[in-house]
């Protein structure tokens, strides 16, 4: 049996054409300029950075993640800032033990469920403060880029997006090739990119790593409830509200993770992927099933969420229709797809020791 996937890893190894790379380099570019100017535009025009980011590129990342992690993957601007270094040839290349990289992926998370409910207080509001937190997440990046080998203190550590791409792209429609990497040189194990069908949350059992798989997979359906029952706060108000702010998306949480600890006690091991699937298609269904009301104008509570106000346009029964249709396309796919061995994105050639 290990020969047996040994010899299937060796296949996935796969060099990309000259061609193929140019253009995925290009695209990096691309964005990486996208990003830099959607950060001036926060600081200069707000309302428009504040709409284009929170609105239009955030309520797009959960499906995109679900379908395609490897697109993110290859071209989002901070992982493309903490290779920098590498690419430069001016990192130290520290490599990550497992011990430290289930700590790095630990910090990730913290960092993802401190920030989340601190849009309702701070970053939906004020373009400033948003940018101010891109940019302290960029000089990590670098920093992390400068002092650790290539992927695997940011892109698959510290990053606090990465923790939601584990959790919901364990199914995805492409793999893609890996353009940030020429060759392997096995800088985080397993390659959270390149592993085919890996279960990210299955694959290490440190006490850390069971703490992480407690937190995102039992408790990010009720997080993310929470969150859209807590309206956004204008000046101080927010901060004297802390409790609310915190208090329900932390509720929320602590009744998921019941649950999903009862269903481990109840169902057998062999089940154990099937269950971090359906708690991962609740969780990305849950955000679609508040998020796509508020953005075109039903939501019930004062935020800074509505992208184009349909309200007066569109019965109110449309938006259920909405709700049962998305909620039923992410369980299809996470669940009950026929899932294929497919990873983020195709393993380069390992390097020569």
């Amino acid at each position: 049996m290990e020969a047996k996937n040994l010899k299937s890893e060796f296949k996935s190894c796969h060099q990309v054409s000259p061609k193929a790379m140019f253009t995925w380099k290009i695209l990096q570019l691309v964005f990486w300029v996208i990003g830099l100017t959607l950060l001036m535009t926060m600081i200069l025009v707000p309302a428009l950075g504040l709409t284009l980011f929170w609105n239009v590129l955030i309520p797009i990342a959960p499906a995109l993640l679900v379908i395609a992690t490897g697109v993110w993957r290859n071209v989002c601007p901070l992982g493309t800032t903490a290779l920098l270094p590498d690419k430069a040839g001016y990192s130290k290349k520290l490599k990550l033990d497992t011990s430290n990289q289930s700590a790095f992926n630990l910090v990730g998370v913290i960092l993802l469920l401190l920030i989340i409910p601190l849009r309702h207080v701070l970053f939906d509001r004020n373009g400033a403060a948003t940018a101010i937190i891109l940019i302290v997440m960029a000089a990590i990046a670098l920093l992390s880029g400068i002092v650790y080998e290539r992927k695997s203190a940011w892109c698959s550590g510290l990053c606090p997006v990465h923790p939601v791409e584990k959790l919901y792209g364990s199914c995805v429609a492409y793999t893609l090739p890996n353009t940030h990497c020429n060759e392997c040189v096995k800088c985080s194990v397993p390659c959270p990119d390149s592993t085919l069908n890996v279960k990210p949350f299955l694959s290490r059992k440190t006490n850390i790593d069971r703490a992480i798989e407690i937190f995102m997979v039992g408790g990010f359906p009720g997080y993310i409830w929470g969150w859209f029952h807590v309206p956004d706060y204008k000046g101080l108000e927010g901060w004297q509200n802390l409790h609310i702010v915190y208090g329900y998306p932390i509720l929320g949480a602590a009744i998921t993770i019941s649950i999903y600890i009862l269903s481990n006690q109840i169902f057998d091991k062999s089940k154990k992927a099937m269950l971090v699937s359906l708690f991962a298609s609740a969780a990305v269904s849950c955000y679609y099933w508040f998020r796509i009301p508020l953005l075109l104008g039903f939501g019930s509570l004062q935020t800074n969420g509505v992208l184009l106000d349909l309200s007066q346009n569109l019965p109110h029964w449309s938006m259920y229709l909405l709700n049962v249709l998305t909620t039923g396309f992410f369980f299809w796919w996470i669940v009950f797809r026929n899932k294929r061995k497919t990873s983020w994105s195709l393993r380069p050639e390992y390097a020569k020791q």
